[in-house]
């Protein structure tokens, strides 16, 4: 595995010293347009730094993608771990875990998770993170039948929490045809489809195969 991280190191690095040279190769031309057009050196100094503000900004965006992955897989090992030592045996002491783990490993400018909780299904309990504001639901057992409903990213709608705007979702976990529950994310700014899918991999590739787990475990005692 380490060898592998490595590879996906070196991967990264590639595209950033890219995306460097890039940036260089659209600057340069564009200073010396300015020069030739004897545009004022005031007026060509603020282009210039705004558009190494753009490319720092656009360059986030592209870096959080490109890293994401390795890095998600990379932490969630303890969790998976922690379940197949049985350190972690309850689906409380799961869903806890997983909702630490949302709120620390997404928590960029772009994608920013304030508050999460897990809804199991056969038990219709949920548990939230230390500060969830459950104020901003009114009623908790619908969310059972709309995550039954879809396996697709819910958008919950707004609401308003310590004078912030807050973007709630729900995200259905199955495995395979079995729902297992969903998941609800509340975020600070509104996500687009891309970060709507990032979420919804989560859920598919680390999430919904460790509560299986659980739940069998707990089934089979």
């Amino acid at each position: 595995m380490e060898t592998f991280r490595k590879i996906s190191l070196i991967q990264r690095n590639i595209v950033l010293l890219f995306y460097i040279f890039f940036c260089l190769a659209l600057l340069f031309p564009v200073w010396l347009l300015f020069v030739d057009l004897k545009i004022p050196g005031s007026v060509t100094i603020l282009v210039i730094v705004l558009m190494v503000i753009t490319f720092i900004v656009i360059g986030s965006y592209f870096y959080l993608i490109v890293c994401l992955p390795e890095r998600l897989s990379r932490s969630f090992d303890k969790i998976r771990n922690d379940i197949a030592s049985e350190k972690i045996k309850t689906t409380e002491e799961f869903a806890n875990h997983i909702n630490k783990f949302v709120i620390k490993q997404f928590n960029f400018i772009f994608l920013d998770v304030e508050y999460t909780a897990i809804g199991i299904n056969n038990t219709k309990k949920i548990y939230f993170n230390d500060d969830f504001p459950k104020d901003i639901f009114d009623d908790y057992n619908i969310l059972f039948t709309k995550g039954a409903e879809t396996e697709n990213v819910i958008n919950l709608g707004t609401s308003k929490h310590l004078d912030k705007k807050n973007y709630k979702y729900l995200i259905p976990i199955y495995f395979g045809n079995k729902y297992l529950g969903f998941m609800i994310i509340v975020t600070n700014k509104k996500l687009n489809n891309l970060f709507k899918g990032i979420l919804s991999d989560f859920e598919n590739l680390y999430v919904d195969d460790q509560l299986l787990h659980i739940l069998n475990y707990n089934k089979n005692k």
